[in-house]
């Protein structure tokens, strides 16, 4: 494998980790939301759809925008899934931060928060301000990862190991269970089950024989 074959799959990784960080981040506003139904975001769902393991969870996010494009007002509708997912407590939804899944005290801003905190202590860097979110917001999360995975020009870094396990697949399995459990239109429960297919596949490719 040469290394331009391996920094294009890098900026491939990269990309898919920076997209769902997107998507997770907040509401997509009316023009984001379009490119769903007539541009870039389509192709990127076909191109998905092709991989086995990635199928029903693209079917069931194409499903829910089905449905939503029926609405008068689609992006309000598939923002106020994202409120009742991810702006609600675990008892109604799936806060999408780390502490809540990881602590005793299931709140906020516990452990899992100071580790992130550290992580970006010691490389000098800072959670985006206006993002306003404790640093294990799963978006804060997946965009590190998506920085890391770019600056691991030559290959794949036990830190890029490391952090997937030790900081997602700690507590995504039951992130996901959560969002599933809410009754929507079901786009949002597709991208986290997206997101959950894909990392596991993606590592147990980086990972060494």
């Amino acid at each position: 494998m040469t290394e331009t074959t391996v920094s294009e799959i890098n900026e491939t990784r990269a990309s898919l980790y920076w997209w769902f960080a997107t998507l997770l981040t907040k509401e997509l506003d009316k023009e984001q939301l379009a490119m769903y139904f007539c541009g870039e975001g389509v192709t990127l769902l076909d191109q998905l759809e092709q991989e086995p393991d990635f199928t029903a969870s693209v079917q069931k996010i194409k499903s829910a925008l089905t449905t939503i494009l029926a609405m008068n007002k689609p992006e309000l509708e598939l923002a106020a899934d994202f409120s009742q997912i991810f702006l609600t407590d675990t008892k109604a939804g799936a806060p999408p931060y780390a502490s809540v899944y990881l602590s005793k005290s299931g709140q906020l801003f516990e452990q899992p928060h100071q580790d992130m905190i550290d992580l970006f202590k010691a490389q000098g860097l800072t959670v985006d301000p206006e993002f306003n979110e404790p640093a294990d917001h799963i978006a804060v999360q997946l965009d590190y990862l998506g920085n890391l995975i770019i600056q691991d020009v030559n290959g794949v870094s036990e830190a890029q190991i490391n952090f997937i396990e030790v900081h997602i697949l700690s507590w995504l399995e039951q992130f996901v269970k959560a969002a599933d459990k809410v009754n929507n239109s079901g786009f949002y429960q597709g991208v986290c089950q997206l997101l959950q297919a894909y990392i596991k596949q993606d590592i147990v490719a980086i990972m060494p024989d």
